[in-house]
């Protein structure tokens, strides 16, 4: 319940500094959100962090802690040439590319059960490009300390920033 409090206080944030209402998110049943009127939301959270984005297109959001887990988890997230495009495997690479996945998918209003029709097709210095079936969404990485976070803009690359809350005084 504290990280869920903990992103919708980034929500909030996000809706704040973006001009958009600052209540009335709701989500589906699973999870997914809702848009209010003309804007697109999504959070993300791990035990530490939180992370929120509003736009006036689908996106997604997505935050990790880079830390080693089972190797086997590799081949499950991706294909041998999306290894050779991000330089070989390593954690930092597992978990930019998982984010950015992740990411895709929820700007699709999809969870992480289509993981497997997700391909990383293109690295860019300031941005990469998933694709998800046949739409390619454009994703762009964020590293903070321990933590990477991936937002997914459907039609464009979305603007944000990271803001650090103190989780004693910014929650409800």
């Amino acid at each position: 319940k504290r990280q869920r409090a903990f992103a919708r206080s980034a929500l909030r944030h996000c809706a704040q500094t973006s001009g958009a209402p600052s209540d009335g998110w709701r989500q589906a049943p699973g999870g997914a959100p809702f848009p209010q009127g003309p804007w697109h939301w999504s959070i993300s959270h791990t035990r530490t962090m939180a992370a929120a984005v509003i736009a006036t297109t689908p996106v997604g959001i997505d935050v990790e802690r880079i830390a080693p887990r089972r190797t086997d988890l590799f081949d499950q997230v991706a294909a041998e040439e999306e290894w050779v495009l991000l330089g070989g495997r390593d954690w930092a690479n597992f978990f930019a590319l998982w984010t950015a996945k992740e990411a895709a998918l929820k700007a699709h209003g999809r969870g992480i059960g289509y993981l497997s029709r997700c391909r990383l097709i293109a690295v860019g210095e300031k941005a990469w490009t998933v694709a998800f079936d046949a739409h390619q969404v454009v994703v762009q990485h964020f590293r903070h300390g321990e933590y990477v976070v991936a937002v997914a803009g459907v039609d464009e690359a979305v603007g944000w920033r990271v803001v650090d809350l103190d989780p004693e005084t910014d929650l409800p």
